[in-house]
């Protein structure tokens, strides 16, 4: 059983993210902004971080960046998500979060296969 923290500003989203996870029997908790978050990802050890793009506060990018700052042996995989506004689109976002450590973006509305289809190949790469 993996151990995945979904990071969004949206409850709801992180609520529906928890239990499309759960039902493929993933461990997962919820941070719904980057600081707390961040100090999840500081205390405990996750095998994986789905993490949004744009929050209030320490955005996405901002998280991964300081995640990869640290270069910890254990950090966890990420996937970076991002639907976009007309001031911050999602390509630019998620470009941003690739070029700071992101494994995996995905735009926002994804499909769950989508979603549940980066999480195997990234929990087997880690395995591997």
């Amino acid at each position: 059983m993996a151990r995945i923290l979904v990071i969004d500003d949206v409850p709801a989203f992180t609520a529906l993210l928890r239990m499309t996870l759960e039902t493929r029997d993933h461990h997962v908790e919820e941070a719904n902004d980057g600081l707390s978050g961040l100090s999840l990802l500081e205390r405990e050890s996750f095998d994986l971080a789905i993490v949004d793009m744009m929050m209030p506060g320490l955005d996405g990018v901002e998280l991964i960046r300081r995640l990869r700052a640290r270069d910890a042996p254990h950090a966890p995989a990420v996937i970076a998500m991002s639907g976009g506004t007309d001031d911050f689109p999602a390509a630019f976002s998620l470009t941003l979060s690739a070029m700071h450590g992101a494994d995996r973006v995905l735009y926002k509305p994804f499909d769950t296969s989508e979603l549940t289809a980066a999480v195997d190949e990234l929990l087997a790469a880690r395995a591997a």
